[in-house]
């Protein structure tokens, strides 16, 4: 049977419904949505979509080309699939809103609305065809998390990483911990190659926001929480972080589904947790990590950023591609949104990122190309260790 109870009448039934469980017989109060809900979840009958399968990356892959990208919209056209394809890429990452099933007033719990556009991706011919034939990796952001900007406070957040690991086919490992969040090394020393798939939603504090005011901002409501327990990660994906940074390898790729660098705007991003960046930048530094490259996506626009970080010798770079079929703009929209840190356009139209990389020149070439496959702008970053 499958259940659609709106979330006041089920965290009322389920503090009733089950008293032979070990927190109804003392008494407790579930302390949380997410613990209030987990009864009602045990019981669902459903049976979650899968994507189509998808063939293995071999660990001793020398990684010479992938792509990514982001913001997919189920419904609008998928031409691009196959044009990325053309690329030949040998992995492709897909970093966020990979559909947009956010919850809609009239949802239950088990968010109908999220396996449906799952399902509908499915039933796109051209991301079949894409995924029985690219090998790929994934994060989320908020429209596949579930709700619109969501972060640790969202009450159904449990069912959402339920529902994305089985249709993606998460790994033990990742299924075996909160949060969906992983790393992968690719590559024999001397070319190795480190993926790290950062969850920004899973654990993260509430936004802070503006007061109300009429008209709205342009660039968004959001302001910096300077709350010192403020999180982004969570500790346990700190101390994940961490381990990970420590372990060998050529050149690294910290995939963050939300921008990390940029200042310039009030939408979601690392800016509004200045001091969650600053512990980002430490790390790094810490560890003597001058081999890395952020890739992100969540603003419908693409473009290149570049900054410093105390510790590092290299500069840090920020590769944004969004949106894969869901831009708003028509072209450059540097003029609406001025950014210093910005080394070119911001590219409000169909775009993907990808990546090649010359070993023994030991140069990433950064291209960001439209849904044709037609380059935009391209950026060269020596970070290869």
């Amino acid at each position: 049977m499958k259940y659609a109870l709106p979330l006041f009448a089920l965290l009322l039934s389920s503090c009733a419904a089950n008293v032979t469980e070990p927190a109804r017989v003392s008494g407790a109060a579930p302390q949380s949505a997410q613990e209030a809900l987990r009864p009602y979840y045990a019981r669902l009958d459903v049976k979650l979509p899968k994507a189509p399968a998808n063939p293995a990356l071999s660990d001793d892959t020398v990684i010479t080309r992938f792509a990514f990208g982001s913001c997919v919209n189920e419904n609008r056209d998928m031409k691009f699939w196959d044009v990325i394809a053309a690329q030949k890429p040998q992995a492709f990452l897909l970093i966020g809103d990979n559909v947009y099933g956010d919850t809609r007033p009239t949802n239950g719990a088990d968010i109908p609305t999220l396996t449906a556009s799952y399902k509908k991706l499915n039933s796109r011919v051209e991301f079949d065809r894409f995924r029985r034939s690219i090998p790929m990796m994934t994060a989320w952001d908020d429209h596949d998390y579930g709700a619109n900007d969501a972060g640790g406070a969202f009450a159904f957040k449990e069912w959402a990483e339920n529902v994305y690991e089985t249709y993606w086919g998460s790994s033990d490992e990742v299924k075996s911990r909160p949060g969906v969040y992983e790393s992968r090394i690719v590559g024999p020393q001397g070319r190795r190659v480190q993926f790290i798939m950062l969850d920004g939603r899973f654990f993260r504090s509430d936004l802070a926001t503006m007061p109300y005011r009429d008209p709205g901002p342009t660039l968004g409501w959001y302001i910096p929480n300077m709350d010192p327990n403020a999180t982004i990660l969570g500790k346990a994906q700190w101390d994940w972080l961490a381990q990970e940074l420590e372990k060998p390898a050529d050149v690294r790729f910290i995939i963050s589904s939300t921008q990390v660098i940029t200042d310039a705007h009030n939408f979601e991003g690392w800016t509004n947790f200045p001091k969650e960046r600053e512990r980002l930048y430490a790390l790094l530094g810490q560890k003597g990590v001058n081999n890395a490259i952020f890739l992100t996506g969540d603003r419908h626009s693409g473009g290149f950023y570049k900054t410093t970080a105390p510790g590092l010798s290299k500069p840090l770079w920020d590769f944004t591609s969004s949106s894969l079929n869901f831009a708003f703009g028509k072209g450059d929209g540097s003029d609406r949104e001025p950014d210093p840190r910005r080394t070119g356009g911001f590219w409000g139209i169909p775009n993907f990122g990808q990546i090649d990389i010359d070993w023994a020149a030991k140069k990433v070439t950064m291209t960001l190309r439209k849904d044709d496959g037609s380059v935009i702008e391209t950026q060269v970053a020596n970070a290869i260790d």
